[in-house]
């Protein structure tokens, strides 16, 4: 009987501690405000431009810039390294808080259909898994994670290395009384504004040139992203951003990507818009990778940007 009552002891001490650290890392991620899918919880942002998508508009599209120009209130909601089904959670979160906005820019490249590009970042959902839609997508996309998460505090747990670092600042944003994220707008400047090498090592590890692949969950939440804006009576718009020239060479079947891309949009009734007859885009000077302008690139490509905005979408 003994053995018996100090085995039930030490399960209950156990489950204890594990819904106490549940419930304290959840408080303390709800209350982050650098981290967009609690941000966007929190703040009423209700912006009339919405872009998003992965690093490249994460990195290069500065409201602060183009709103002057179109005269509309945007908001960068891209997160680096996200593919579509992260893409599509984060615009379903800012949806549940927020108004739909007028106009959805998303960033659309052939390597967003291919599985070796991007991921779906399984920890910025971790607080949401109560939530049947979350749920079933994170279910869809990372399948070992989810069998997890019915277990106190082992949906933290699983990623812990992402989530208690933002569970702890989230602590700290509530006990300072913090109301802003880091970055407001969204935009986060680009870490790094000199050339980094990635257009030579790619060159270096596939030295006959590479083939893009077709994920289907790829276009599979392309599709689901671009439906749950229309559903809301949201214009949205596809967009590449400027490609270094040089780097097409080693891309064997980007033609027939972007394509595919074209017969997405054709199937949905919306444009895809590629920004690649830019100047810029001759030299490495306004680049930090192939895909990525440095801040004197992104000043350009921003007011260009926003032009477009003006005369083609918004006064049309």
């Amino acid at each position: 009987m003994k053995l018996l009552f100090k085995i039930l002891v030490c399960v209950i001490l156990i489950v204890s501690s594990l819904i106490g650290l549940d419930k304290l890392f959840s408080f303390g991620i709800s209350h982050n405000k650098n981290t967009k899918a609690e941000y966007v919880q929190s703040k009423k942002i209700d912006a009339e431009i919405l872009f998003h998508g992965p690093c490249e508009p994460l990195w290069m599209i500065d409201p602060e810039q183009i709103d002057p120009i179109t005269k509309l209130k945007s908001y960068n909601l891209a997160l680096s390294h996200s593919d579509f089904a992260d893409n599509y959670l984060h615009l379903y979160l800012y949806l549940k808080n927020n108004k739909a906005p007028k106009y959805l820019f998303l960033y659309v490249t052939p390597e967003s259909l291919d599985k070796k590009f991007n991921t779906f970042n399984t920890y910025r959902f971790s607080n949401y898994t109560g939530d049947s839609l979350v749920k079933e997508v994170v279910v869809e996309n990372d399948p070992d994670y989810a069998r997890w998460t019915s277990i106190p505090y082992m949906r933290f747990a699983y990623y812990n290395s992402y989530t208690m670092f933002n569970a702890i600042q989230g602590c700290k944003h509530y006990y300072s009384d913090k109301a802003e994220a880091y970055y407001p707008s969204g935009f986060e400047p680009p870490a790094k504004i000199v050339w980094d090498n990635h257009l030579e090592d790619m060159q270096h590890q596939y030295p006959k040139g590479y083939t893009f692949s077709v994920d289907p969950l790829r276009i599979k939440y392309l599709g689901k992203t671009i439906e749950l804006a229309q559903q809301k009576g949201t214009k949205v718009i596809l967009y590449e951003s400027p490609v270094l020239k040089e780097s097409l060479n080693n891309l064997k079947n980007r033609a027939e990507m972007i394509e595919q891309i074209k017969l997405i949009a054709k199937d949905y009734n919306i444009k895809y818009v590629q920004f690649d007859n830019l100047p810029l885009a001759e030299s490495r000077d306004y680049f930090i990778s192939s895909l990525n302008l440095n801040l004197k690139g992104i000043k350009i490509f921003n007011d260009t940007l926003a032009g477009y905005m003006k005369r083609k979408v918004i006064n049309k």
